[in-house]
């Protein structure tokens, strides 16, 4: 087996990977690849390729096109979209660093809670969870831990017991965006999801309600959601992955605390690039060994594929359930009704499935 580290001096990441293998005589040698070389150094599926947040994309005179490593292992918090499908789609088991920076994410969440206003003390307020991998169910032990009522809406069935275990719903996307006071996004970006939240999921949120971003700025529609922040329909806005739109957003909106931006990466924080560099150590030892790699990358795009019976009820534009919606608690759960649920519910007949 022999290891590839694909990424450049500055990258603090690799440096310290780097490090790392040359520190250890019981890993084989590192070797940095240059991609104008790569389509010479005979990468074959025993290898494995590092990939650094700032290397060069995968593509025709890039030098990759031959190369098939068996693990393709990226630095970053966000590979590319791109990135990810050529590597799977040569055959290679692609991982990311979503395990180990997750509860790094977790902290960054919650730390935006407290400036946008939001309280969980005694479940006094309900976060929404989009995407319920690595990083959400992260982030949901750390809401929870702090008193506040989660539901979640993914693609995915999420794996078994973990709801149950951490007493959380499922609840359809639109359900969610309705009942919920704060939502959090963790979710891959895709065509599908290019934006997920736009004017139309704005409008099924809670007035004052607020929006936090630490996926991918083209998961949202920033126009739309400078435009409801402006509007004041919604709460407050944070993110750590600020497009264009936002970064020239008016300044009230900073100055007033509705828009909170931070574009400090999560491997600045103390302690981040060594973690990192060892969770990568131990995915390559586990790929030689034969073992499972963790944090690996599987990009099913969201929501048009997965699960229908939790993409069945989306609401449409015409749907009175836009326009009216009740929020009530039944037990531990928000219902969201429309106006025919509601005549149901007064009339004893029973509209909720467990």
């Amino acid at each position: 087996m022999n290891v590839f580290l694909l990424a450049t001096e500055f990258d603090s990441v690799g440096t310290a990977v780097a490090s790392l293998f040359a520190a250890s005589d019981d890993l084989p040698d590192l070797q940095r690849v240059e991609p104008a070389k790569a389509g010479t150094t005979g990468i074959t599926e025993h290898d494995v390729l590092i990939i650094g947040e700032s290397a060069v994309e995968p593509g025709l005179g890039s030098g990759f096109e031959n190369a098939t490593p068996g693990l393709v292992q990226f630095l970053g918090c966000r590979p590319s979209l791109a990135s990810v499908d050529h590597w799977i789609q040569s055959g290679a088991l692609v991982a990311g660093v979503s395990p180990i920076v997750a509860p790094r994410v977790a902290n960054r969440v919650a730390g935006f809670g407290g400036p946008l206003g939001v309280r969980n003390k005694d479940g006094a307020t309900v976060w929404g969870i989009i995407g319920f991998g690595f990083t959400g169910i992260e982030v949901a032990r750390k809401l929870k831990s702090s008193g506040a009522e989660v539901i979640t809406a993914d693609i995915r069935t999420p794996r078994a017991g973990i709801l149950n275990e951490l007493g959380i719903r499922r609840y359809s996307l639109d359900l969610l965006m309705a009942g919920s006071d704060a939502i959090t996004l963790h979710v891959f970006p895709g065509p599908t999801a290019n934006p997920l939240v736009r004017e139309r999921e704005l409008r099924l949120m809670k007035q004052g309600a607020v929006l936090i971003n630490t996926s991918h700025n083209s998961v949202v529609d920033e126009s739309a959601v400078v435009s409801a922040l402006l509007a004041g329909t919604l709460g407050g806005y944070a993110t750590d992955c600020p497009g264009g739109v936002v970064e020239g957003a008016d300044e009230e909106l900073k100055s007033v605390g509705k828009l909170l931006v931070t574009t400090n990466p999560l491997t600045n924080q103390i302690g981040a690039v060594q973690h990192i560099a060892r969770f990568v150590i131990r995915n390559v030892e586990a790929f030689s060994g034969g073992s499972k790699v963790d944090g690996q990358i599987d990009p099913i795009d969201f929501p048009k594929t997965g699960d229908p019976s939790f993409w069945s009820s989306r609401m449409t534009d015409s749907d009175e359930r836009v326009r009216y919606f009740a929020t009530r608690r039944v037990g531990a759960v928000v219902a969201i009704l429309s106006t025919r649920t509601a005549q149901a519910l007064n009339s004893g007949v029973s509209v909720m499935k467990s």
